[in-house]
């Protein structure tokens, strides 16, 4: 008995640093009585975070509670519950990064739902090491370019080999990655930093903005009292501690909008045109036709293309790629 869920990526200061958790058996089944939405670390070589369905939970509380011998319901005994809780408890799939933007995330993570491991995992390779690396060591910015278009081309490999209706939103979601790419800033050190932003929520206007992300903008200081508070609640599941965060948000919003709009109006046009910047961008690859057909010549395809690359080091980086799928 497997039970499959939603992966999310942890960013709650609570789990950073803390590792991977032992949850017991009696602890998980006491939250799941409380009717909490569980998000469980195991302790497993790559360490998972599994959000169980209510299906998933009466599930496993209904299979630990009792057994069936003929006619007679009888408890499960403690061995038999830690056996079937561990039988229930296999990770879904890896964790990922999350990109920073709240419509491209959205959109990367609903193309590659339902998609094998290996080919998630592979978009999500792409990503840090070719659209977005965090350090490109000797390369120089011509080559750091060219790894995007490189990466794009992996990307349009593995859409391919993706559902048709979630091909195309697949590679929309990568091409706005590389639009973000295209618009890091690389230091001496070799470290490219990128302008990332939230944005507006799914289906809202380009000027949506979060009461959250406002007051980190306006009012730092504040901002950290509130999400100390938030980061306090649910590290103790403190339901008075979580409301008195929620209610010092509100709280400064309608305060912000009395006091300071013009701040919060110059925040919200920095968006729109952060937005149409991205939009604008052109990733200028002068990767055509490329062979797609099987790994072999997808390699020899790109390599023939390349004009700005070190050979060995293109080589190595699609071999990996092709190794991962």
């Amino acid at each position: 008995m497997a039970l499959t869920g939603t992966v999310n990526r942890i960013h709650d200061n609570m789990y950073e640093g803390n590792g991977v958790q032992n949850i017991t058996e009696q602890k998980f089944m006491d939250r799941v009585n409380k009717g909490e939405k569980i998000n469980l670390l195991q302790e497993a070589p790559n360490s998972v975070s599994i959000e169980i369905s209510e299906e998933g939970k009466n599930l496993i509380q209904r299979t630990l509670s009792v057994r069936q011998e003929g006619n007679i319901v009888a408890p499960v005994s403690y061995e038999e519950r830690v056996k079937l809780l561990q039988e229930s408890l296999k990770p879904a799939q890896k964790l990922h990064i999350i990109i920073p933007n709240i419509q491209t995330n959205d959109k990367l993570v609903k193309s590659l739902k339902g998609a094998d491991e290996n080919i998630a995992g592979a978009a999500y390779s792409i990503i840090q090491n070719d659209l977005l690396p965090h350090n490109i060591g000797n390369l120089t910015e011509d080559e750091r370019i060219e790894l995007i278009s490189v990466g794009l081309e992996k990307a349009r490999f593995l859409a391919d080999r993706l559902e048709d209706d979630k091909a195309d939103s697949f590679m929309e979601a990568m091409n706005t990655i590389a639009k973000y790419g295209m618009n890091g800033k690389t230091n001496q050190r070799g470290n490219v930093t990128y302008d990332i932003r939230w944005g507006a929520m799914v289906g809202a206007p380009d000027d949506y903005i979060s009461t959250g992300e406002l007051m980190q903008k306006i009012a730092p200081e504040q901002y950290k009292t509130y999400s100390a508070m938030h980061s306090e609640a649910i590290k103790k599941n403190d339901e008075k501690l979580a409301f008195k965060a929620v209610r010092f948000l509100i709280n400064w919003e309608i305060n912000a909008y009395k006091t300071n709009s013009q701040a919060i109006e110059t925040v919200k046009t920095e968006q729109v045109n952060w937005k149409k910047n991205m939009d604008a961008t052109k990733i200028n690859s002068h990767y055509t036709g490329t062979d797609r057909t099987d790994a072999d010549s997808f390699i020899k395809s790109i390599l023939a293309q390349n004009k700005t690359l070190n050979a060995d080091f293109l080589f190595d980086n699609l071999q990996s790629f092709v190794d991962s799928l």
